[in-house]
């Protein structure tokens, strides 16, 4: 993972200006999920949508680069991040599974990323 980005996120986790949610990056109420702060500390904008009687949020970068997914990153995003597949299921799990905090979730990336 980049440096300045990895320190970026790290700083956004840690800075208590974002609520936690899970099972979503970001949700109605504008509470985030571990990765949803990765995407908002690159300067990732949201745009709601309704889907089957549903609010969900889309993310889109400054390149103009769409994430549609819900409630994780997509491959190309995953990539241009540095991130795997299992990094970032583990991190889904920390956050939606374990309960984990921001500040615990930060210290596992500063220690494994």
């Amino acid at each position: 993972m980049d440096k300045d980005v990895k320190e970026q996120w790290l700083t956004a986790l840690r800075s208590g200006e974002y609520k936690q949610c899970i099972g979503e990056l970001k949700n109605p109420g504008g509470e985030h999920c571990c990765l949803g702060v990765l995407l908002q500390s690159q300067g990732w904008k949201t745009t709601p949508y309704h889907k089957d009687n549903a609010d969900y949020t889309y993310y889109m970068s400054p390149q103009g680069d769409i994430n549609n997914e819900e409630c994780e990153l997509s491959e190309n995003t995953r990539s241009e991040f540095g991130l795997t597949r299992p990094q970032e299921v583990h991190l889904m799990s920390l956050n939606d599974d374990k309960g984990w905090s921001f500040k615990l979730i930060s210290k596992w990336i500063e220690d494994h990323l």
